[in-house]
């Protein structure tokens, strides 16, 4: 069928993202009964292959169970950009939480990039890696103050952020905030490569496992429609948490997400 935009137009070829169409489809095996691990993570995205590659880096034993197949969620519909630059959120960050959670974020995310550019190194990962600049910029004369204001707030908190007056653009803009060493990258090639390593020595990756929910305290129990997995810890890796009774942690995220964007 063919697809519209929200302008109702027409718009030529299929709906599909291109990180998914460019790499083949995963085929790890449900899981068939119970097992125990060290570590069992819910959710086969960007959070939960990473966290299961970095602590079986650690000598931990993992398992990962995805209700569908890997990484074709939001990971899979990303923008594959790896930037410690969200929109305009530093200025706000101090004013409200103070500089030190501010400057903790900050380096978290830059150490983030740092991090993923060594994996890339070390594993030899195929993956489009390269460093680029981000950018976010005025559209109007009202809200450039704001440009200049991030970036006096994210050069104090030792971001490489820097003021541009003129940008490539087809369209006038009043200013923008420049980040350097920022990346960008193949997320499902970088992703995959990731997978492939979690494999074997106790560790696994479980697809087509729904997990239904989670029982007990040290050990605690994820039960799944493919049987039960014991373990120590548990990371929800999911979009939303599956399990979250008072409903504290969902309503935190919803209300930071919209007064940050």
């Amino acid at each position: 069928m063919p697809n519209r935009n929200e302008t109702g137009y027409t718009l030529p070829g299929k709906a599909e993202s291109y990180w998914v169409a460019t790499t083949p489809e995963s085929n790890y095996p449900a899981l068939s009964g119970d097992i125990r691990v060290d570590v069992a993570i819910i959710g086969g995205g960007i959070v939960g292959i990473t966290s299961a590659f970095l602590l079986k880096e650690a000598g931990v034993s993992v398992a990962v169970i995805e209700a569908d197949r890997i990484l074709r969620g939001t990971t899979g519909h990303t923008t594959a950009k790896i930037t410690s630059q969200h929109n305009l959120i530093y200025d706000s960050l101090i004013s409200e939480l103070g500089r030190g959670q501010a400057k903790q974020y900050a380096d978290s995310n830059q150490a983030a990039i740092d991090k993923i550019e060594y994996i890339v190194r070390s594993w030899n990962i195929d993956c489009d890696f390269s460093y680029k600049p981000a950018y976010v910029y005025a559209g109007s004369e009202a809200s450039a103050q704001k440009i200049l204001d991030e970036v006096r707030a994210a050069r104090s908190l030792g971001i490489p952020a820097s003021f541009e007056g003129d940008l490539p653009l087809p369209f006038k803009t009043y200013g923008s905030v420049r980040f350097s060493h920022q990346a960008q990258f193949h997320p499902r090639k970088y992703l995959c490569a990731l997978a492939r390593e979690i494999e074997g020595d106790g560790c696994h990756i479980y697809e087509k496992t729904r997990a239904l929910g989670i029982e007990g305290e040290g050990p605690v129990i994820v039960k799944t429609d493919r049987g039960n997995i014991k373990a120590e810890n548990i990371i929800q890796a999911t979009r939303f948490p599956i399990v979250d009774k008072p409903g504290e942690l969902f309503k935190k995220n919803l209300n930071n997400r919209c007064h940050m964007y």
